[in-house]
């Protein structure tokens, strides 16, 4: 397993092809560029074959040896947030598409802007399909996949990302273990076949993802074995590939993994230590890291530990505004709390907050589970301080502050549209 610092992306066939080229039509070699740009020839040997991903500060500096203008520079020198920001948020999904309607679908969607993000990706997955490019529109696949997850409507999520894996397969010829073997035997990649096999990448890991909320909070166990030989798949190309998301890869895998039952917590814990090592310290990766410590200790029932590694994580997850991380982890220590016995108004309190931060899916059935115990009067009442912002719903306000920077909507306006998707999610109960 490769590991060490992440790396940040850019398109690597691409800039290798367009350096060639220059090196090309200049008959320049290889040791003039190492003169002129000051890259050891072996990084540049590396690079330009292949073999090796190019760090942004050995790109700039060849960039600017071959006098590369700006806009080429930008392409190849994304920008890096070092700031809590919207930036933060979109790549708690992975990194940023390079088509710009899709970079805008993630944007929306760390907005809390659903049904908006919906047209986009849809535009681009049937406009691509209607030119027959292949490529893109197993790209905008995925990214519906992704979204329909994100949701909790797992048969549209399991369709899509299937497709997008199905695409990238028959675009290739070759089913996806045969493009794992293909990379293994090191066989230099065209630049189309680098980009189909990061779309691959990306499907395999949201539909190892959406499997994993099934088995875990669903309790739909018949998945497991699908699971299992999707996150062999995900995590073995990511190896190869190195992206940045193998990270997650064995943050979910380890999930899985405690929820199997007779798993030995040293197994899940070496995937977690493996996840560790690449991700940035108090980077969102690693808040998201620290939740699943959480998890997974609940999972084998050791729930003292899990609601502190929980507690922990629910305070760097708010730092970046992130929602839709932040709702499971409040109902999963809403379920701790009912699990131990505990302080029954704080769980119901725990639920409603949750689910006023992503109500779908099981965190708003957790929710309505909780709300309906008790009499209206003292829904009425948690209703009314939620919306007033009263401890321990100020931390709503907060995130649905930063969520709201850049929208059309409100901070408020969000908070009464998931309210009002609790309330209506009431209804059916009685209530």
């Amino acid at each position: 397993m490769r590991r060490g610092r992440r790396r940040d992306q850019y398109p690597q066939g691409e800039f290798r092809s367009t350096v060639l080229h220059v090196l090309g039509e200049r008959n320049q070699s290889l040791r003039g560029l190492e003169t002129l740009s000051g890259v050891n020839r072996g990084t540049l040997s590396g690079v330009l074959h292949g073999k090796r991903p190019c760090g942004r500060e050995d790109r700039a500096a060849i960039m600017r040896a071959l006098g590369f203008g700006a806009e080429v520079q930008e392409r190849f020198l994304p920008v890096v947030s070092k700031s809590g920001s919207e930036h933060d948020r979109i790549l708690f999904d992975g990194t940023l598409s390079a088509h710009p309607p899709l970079q805008l679908g993630q944007r929306l969607m760390s907005r809390a802007q659903f049904s908006e993000a919906h047209v986009v990706f849809r535009g681009v997955y049937d406009a691509s399909a209607a030119t027959g490019n292949i490529l893109l529109q197993a790209e905008a696949a995925g990214w519906l996949g992704w979204f329909h997850g994100e949701l909790e409507r797992f048969d549209h999520a399991r369709q899509l990302t299937r497709a997008s894996i199905g695409l990238i397969e028959r675009h290739l010829g070759m089913n996806a273990d045969e493009v794992i073997c293909s990379l293994s035997a090191s066989r230099k990649l065209t630049s189309t076949e680098e980009t189909a096999a990061e779309i691959l990448s990306r499907g395999l890991r949201i539909y190892s993802k959406v499997l994993a909320v099934r088995i875990v909070h669903h309790l739909e166990f018949p998945w497991l074995a699908e699971a299992r030989n999707t996150f062999r798949q995900s995590i073995r190309l990511d190896e190869l590939l190195q992206r940045p998301e193998l990270a997650h890869d064995l943050r979910w895998r380890a999930v899985v993994l405690s929820a199997e039952e007779g798993s030995q917590v040293k197994d899940v814990e070496r995937l977690l230590g493996a996840s560790r090592e690449q991700l940035p310290a108090g980077s969102p990766g690693e808040a998201c890291l620290i939740r699943e410590q959480g998890v997974i200790r609940w999972q084998k029932n050791r729930l003292a530990t899990a609601a502190d590694f929980l507690w922990d994580a629910k305070a760097k997850l708010a730092s970046f505004g992130d929602a839709r991380a932040l709702g499971p982890t409040f109902c999963i220590l809403s379920k701790i709390i009912v699990q131990d016995c505990g302080n029954s108004r704080q769980a119901r309190r725990y639920a409603l907050l949750a689910a006023s931060l992503h109500p779908y899916g099981y965190v708003l059935d957790h929710c309505c589970d909780q709300l309906a115990k008790v009499p209206s009067v003292e829904r009425l009442r948690d209703f009314d301080e939620l919306l007033a912002g009263r401890k321990p719903f100020d931390i709503v306000h907060d995130v649905m502050t930063c969520v709201a920077q850049g929208s059309p909507n409100s901070q408020s306006r969000l908070i009464e549209r998931n309210v009002a998707r609790i309330r209506a999610a009431l209804l059916p109960r009685g209530n």
